[in-house]
């Protein structure tokens, strides 16, 4: 196993170059062990532009994980996978459920349909609560959690028959890389959205890797209202997830996405030089 993890933000909400596209959606470009992969696929094809104009391999790519089937982490699949037909894409099989985000008496879809599975079903690796990448990159999920500590954003919904109930996140999973030659030297842990809560995510690493030191968690946080400069929650949550990344002794926060300038803030006055935001073209080594 190679001493280096390389992680590439090829877009997000903002952008580091002015030469880079950015939307609202995460994509990340994963060099680890001679291997590239691709965390969240963004919301259109332009992580594959970007990825291009930064003279990435974006065109050999040995898998696609989707943190969860929201159409910001898999609405640019397409673009990543005609360029790799044959790359896996691991995904949590809770992901074949519909999810749907209200608004006032309407809903609407949020994610990849029943196409999407029948398209690539030679390329799915679905799994229900853990998953082996490769050797040292694992997929882990949030089984076993406190439900006060899940994002209070109650706008995503499911359907029970005919009625709809609160989305339970179970199509949510992220990635626990370990960039060292002894894993006991430390962890990287990465998400998409942190739907399920930060809190829940750390506790479910420290339980599964119990001592072992978080040398990064990086991703967005879902602290973003409609405007960045607004929470879809109150401060007392954000301020408290923010503890939990503190006392987890992570050495570096990086926030990117639906983490939102407001959150980011709130969450640099808990963090101090500890957390960084991660713009699209910007780079990180372990």
């Amino acid at each position: 196993m190679v001493e280096l993890l390389k992680i590439i933000c090829l877009i997000e909400n903002t952008a580091a170059d002015e030469k880079l596209f950015f939307e609202e959606g995460l994509s990340l470009f994963v060099e680890f062990n001679g291997r590239n992969y691709i965390i969240d696929t963004g919301l259109t094809g332009k992580a594959v532009d970007n990825a291009r104009r930064m003279r990435l391999p974006i065109d050999e790519i040995d898998g696609v994980i989707i943190t969860h089937n929201h159409a910001a982490h898999i609405g640019g699949i397409d673009a990543i996978m005609r360029l790799n037909p044959k790359a896996e894409v691991f995904l949590r099989a809770g992901a074949q459920n519909e999810v749907f985000k209200k608004n006032g008496l309407f809903k609407s879809p949020v994610g990849a349909g029943k196409s999407f599975f029948k398209k690539y079903s030679d390329n799915l690796v679905l799994f229900n609560s853990f998953s082996e990448v490769c050797e040292g990159f694992y997929l882990a999920s949030c089984e076993d959690f406190d439900d006060k500590n899940i994002n209070p954003d109650r706008s995503y919904c499911a359907m029970s028959g005919k009625k709809a109930v609160p989305h339970n996140f179970d199509d949510e999973s992220f990635a626990v890389i370990f960039p060292k030659k002894r894993k006991a030297e430390g962890l990287v842990l990465v998400g998409g959205c942190f739907h399920c809560g930060a809190l829940n995510m750390l506790e479910t690493v420290q339980r599964r890797w119990h001592g072992i030191p978080i040398l990064a968690v990086i991703g967005g946080f879902h602290f973003s209202g409609a405007n960045p400069k607004t929470l879809n929650c109150s401060t007392e949550y954000v301020t408290a997830q923010a503890r939990a990344l503190k006392y987890s002794g992570a050495e570096k926060i990086y926030a990117c996405h639906c983490t939102g300038f407001k959150g980011f803030d709130t969450m640099d006055e808990i963090l101090g030089d500890r957390i960084m935001y991660l713009g699209g073209g910007e780079a990180l080594e372990f």
